[in-house]
């Protein structure tokens, strides 16, 4: 739940781009085609670039090796669980909206289905079309057409029955299925909204486009779309014949295609999201290794505080979480990649035939459960770390002292394993040297 707002906020910020993208730079032109493209591929775009997490190639964090032994500070998950819980209202004011503006889209998904199973539907040119007695004009929602008879003259049935299959055929209403989706998830964000508008209008001028194409005359269709703009009430949800405003969508009947390199502007989408995946990228966490201990160390420790004001490096309780995660990360890799070593040795020690490879099997084996034997003492390393930084920061007593118990437990636990991983190198060494003199 801690991550549901960092990717809201990219999402509705990926979304403002791409708008503004369009509205500076798109909305004027006439290559309807690629415009809906554009905008189609911003609505994917902002609800996926969020999830996608990269490395910043620009960006990185320094970490001294000796931080992650020296520095303290609490667990990540202990560090989050305060900063969730105060997000609460927030949560629930999100999800009343979320829940309201689903509620409305289903609900005029359904006065759609009650609408056609009332007037029922009649076949006409791959169409369903529902002859019904609402007072407006007619829309198309997929393959269903609503239409009031009593409001289109006989003449031009044909030319909206000739727009909205055009709606059809070009499957606008996935289009608006997609964009209220992204309602749903951005409601709050107050480019969604004129988002919507921008593609229904590309809707409109790509069905008013392909009806000229078909012949019919361009000053009746013209004056056809000015009588089916006065009056009546929009069902919002479907693709209509009166959705953009009469004045533009006129304008861009009488425009001709843009042409040449500027109909290919749509394709800077493509450049834009990979400036929005950087923008979001994680910087790169780079351990810086030191010297050991001593007198030199000493020395360049001195150097390094003079050049840096006297003041030592620490790191942000952030930086440590993030450090330690990785650490622990790596750490299950090697735990996977020694049990699939172990795995293959065994399978090739029962295979085996000869007593020399049985006995090359054995060392390697040997050499991976050593190496078991050092990853489980890192792992225990890591863990008593996380319990140090969780004991610097809990105030409760009774909880301290549990937390001092089980730190105390890991250490007699990595004690003893140090101590046999010593005991299984001198028999070892003394098994070697045994083999040598004979």
């Amino acid at each position: 739940m801690s991550d549901l707002f960092p990717y809201l906020l990219r999402s509705g910020a990926c979304l403002a781009l791409f708008y503004a993208f369009y509205r500076l730079v798109l909305v004027r032109d006439t290559n309807f085609g690629l415009n809906r493209a554009f905008l189609v591929g911003a609505a994917v775009l902002a609800l996926v670039l969020p999830i996608v997490r990269v490395t910043s190639p620009f960006f990185k964090t320094v970490i001294p090796s000796s931080a992650l032994a020296m520095n303290s500070g609490p667990d990540l998950r202990t560090a989050a669980g305060p900063a969730a819980g105060g997000l609460g209202p927030l949560v629930i004011a999100y999800a009343a909206g979320a829940a309201l503006t689903l509620g409305l889209f289903l609900a005029r998904l359904g006065r759609l289905a009650l609408m056609a199973a009332r007037c029922g539907c009649q076949r006409h040119r791959g169409l369903r079309v529902v002859l019904c007695g609402h007072s407006g004009e007619s829309f198309s929602f997929f393959n269903f057409v609503f239409l009031d008879r009593g409001r289109v003259p006989g003449g031009d049935i044909e030319r909206i029955l000739a727009h909205e299959l055009a709606h059809v055929r070009q499957l606008h209403s996935f289009d608006i299925v997609l964009s209220e989706i992204l309602t749903v998830v951005q409601w709050f964000n107050p480019f969604v909204w004129p988002y919507k508008r921008s593609l229904r209008e590309t809707h409109e001028y790509l069905a008013d486009r392909a009806v000229i194409a078909q012949g019919c005359s361009l000053a009746r269709y013209q004056l056809l779309i000015v009588e089916q703009h006065v009056g009546g009430r929009l069902l919002e949800l479907a693709s209509s014949f009166r959705t953009s405003q009469i004045k533009r969508r006129i304008a861009m009947l009488s425009r001709q295609e843009t042409k040449g390199l500027a109909r290919w502007k749509p394709l800077l989408i493509l450049p834009l999201a990979v400036a929005a995946v950087l923008a979001f990228a994680e910087s790169r966490t780079v351990v810086r290794s030191e010297p050991p201990a001593g007198p030199v160390s000493i020395q360049a420790g001195q150097e390094s505080a003079d050049k840096g004001g006297g003041k030592p490096v620490q790191l942000s309780d952030e930086e440590m979480a993030k450090a330690l995660k990785e650490k622990s990360a790596k750490i299950e890799e090697m735990k996977k990649l020694n049990a699939e070593k172990m795995a293959k040795l065994k399978a090739q020690l029962e295979a085996a035939t000869s007593d020399e490879e049985k006995a090359k099997i054995k060392d390697e084996m040997q050499k991976q459960k050593l190496m078991s034997l050092d990853i489980g003492a890192k792992e225990r390393m890591l863990q008593m770390k996380k319990l140090e930084m969780a004991i610097a920061k809990e105030t409760d007593a009774a909880k301290k002292a549990e937390l001092e118990k089980k730190l105390q437990t890991l250490e007699a636990e990595n004690a003893d394993a140090q101590k046999k991983v010593e005991e299984v190198r001198k028999a070892e060494e003394k098994a070697k040297q045994a083999s040598v003199k004979k």
